[in-house]
């Protein structure tokens, strides 16, 4: 009798085991389409009576694959915010069949001296100069207006980003108190971790980040260098303008200095300004690092070049070459252009208005002086020497030019190795629909198995209840 009974027990067991499997397997098909969904499976043990004495729910996670999933994603984040604003950077150039407009601007505005300098006296060649001219004055300002719109679009990214950041480390703090709780209800624990492996690749592709998980199930969150972001309560990280503070209870830390892959890192990076810290710091040699000041600083030795005086050692600037020449009577004298830096050059305002020529003595000088070379451009993350007006300006937008297509090359690449590293994550740990097909099969047996044992048991018992009457 005792072995009837003993049987019966193992097999509802097993259909217990059974039940809690195919649940199971149900939803890890339903979800094989989550991106966050791991394989979830369940193990239970039983007594010798074929009682279920523990149930244990897991996940299929491959920790140390998930950690490189975690950085590649990290880097890719990083050179993909990079990459698009070198492209806005690109659009904001202007660039056509591999000419940026500036460059073509400069030199029509150089050919434009050469062909008055055949007719001085041609009212239409003189027009003409003066509107090349006002073209070119117009893009270098239009340029430096847009280098400051750039900036603003990466400040405003910025804000939003630690903004989600900061809502990021607040969800993932949040499952932490609630994973707790819900390790003792089954699968819905799992279910929560699965959200929260998510929220954390999602923070990787703002910040580098490292993970420890804690023995109650919660995952603690540190930067690569050990500054906490969530473990007892959530960080908020916040800008001042110059850099990215993290806060924790009243304790407030810089962390410029740990950020070094992720969205947040690249905008930090690219808008970070060494000359206004104390003492000011030279410009990064990394051309992808403080770009904003780097235009800057190029553009106005550029717009210098044409309203500065002659340097040292060198062929006479622009300006002296115009202004050093004998004017007649309605030509105007001294300042072709105006102002002194990237925003307020401009051709004179009588040239424009055609109440004033251009100096007839001044031609040939000012043609001599924008083909002369042996010219020096020294600003932040451009030196060049021996070089010519026309120079200068193609060693600006080249330089940029070659930095764009670094970066996308890299973010090409980050791109497609962090794409590989998630499909073979995906792959080792995700649902895999012909294996939980295979499973159903082989709980459909099991089932069946244990519901015989469960007839024959019966069987048994009634020919025992028919001896005893």
């Amino acid at each position: 009798m005792s072995s009837l009974f003993s049987a019966l027990n193992s097999a509802t067991a097993g259909l217990r085991t059974v039940q809690a499997n195919v649940k199971l397997v149900s939803d890890n098909i339903a979800r094989a389409d989550d991106p966050t969904r791991t394989r979830h499976t369940v193990q239970q043990t039983v007594d010798g009576s074929g009682q279920i004495i523990n149930t244990q729910y897991r996940r299929e996670v491959d920790q140390a694959l998930k950690a490189q999933v975690e950085e590649l994603n990290s880097r890719s984040g990083g050179s993909a915010v990079q990459a698009t604003y070198m492209q806005q950077l690109g659009d904001l150039l202007r660039t056509t069949n591999g000419t940026p407009l500036i460059n073509e601007y400069a030199a029509k505005f150089q050919s434009a001296w050469s062909t008055l300098a055949t007719t001085p006296e041609d009212e239409t060649a003189q027009y003409q100069l003066v509107q090349a001219a006002d073209n070119f004055a117009r893009e270098i300002r239009r340029v430096s207006e847009g280098v400051e719109q750039l900036d603003r679009n990466m400040k405003t990214d910025m804000d939003d980003s630690l903004t989600r950041v900061n809502g990021l480390l607040k969800d993932i703090n949040q499952i932490n108190n609630d994973i707790v709780s819900l390790k003792s209800q089954g699968a819905a624990a799992n279910e929560v971790a699965d959200k929260r492996d998510g929220l954390i690749r999602e923070l990787s592709g703002y910040m580098n980040i490292r993970t420890v998980e804690r023995p109650d199930g919660r995952i603690a969150i540190f930067t690569p260098s050990g500054l906490g972001l969530v473990d007892a309560e959530p960080a908020k990280l916040s800008f001042d303008g110059g850099n990215i503070n993290l806060q924790v209870g009243n304790q407030i830390t810089s962390i410029n200095g740990h950020l070094s892959d992720g969205k947040l890192g690249a905008l930090l990076k690219m808008r970070q300004d060494g000359s206004l810290t104390d003492p000011p710091t030279a410009a990064s040699g990394d051309p992808t690092a403080e770009v904003i000041r780097k235009l800057r600083s190029q553009l106005d030795q550029f717009a210098q070049a044409f309203t500065g005086a002659t340097k040292p050692g060198e062929p006479t600037s622009f300006r002296d070459a115009y202004d050093s020449a004998i004017s007649k009577d309605g030509e105007q004298g001294e300042q072709f252009f105006t102002g002194g830096d990237r925003f307020t050059i401009a051709v004179n305002a009588k040239l424009l208005e055609n109440t004033a020529k251009v100096k007839g003595s001044a031609i040939n000088d000012v043609v001599s002086a924008l083909k002369a070379p042996g010219r020096t451009l020294t600003a932040d993350g451009l030196k060049m020497t021996d070089a010519t007006y026309s120079q200068m300006v193609s060693g600006i937008t080249g330089t940029w030019m070659a930095t764009a297509k670094s970066v996308n090359d890299k973010q090409t690449s980050d791109k497609e190795s962090a794409q590989l590293l998630t499909e073979r994550y995906h792959s080792r740990t995700g649902v895999n629909i012909d294996e939980e097909i295979a499973q159903l099969q082989q709980l459909q047996t099991s089932y069946q198995a244990s519901a015989r044992v469960m007839q024959v048991a019966n069987a048994m018992f009634d020919a025992l209840e028919a001896v005893i009457r």
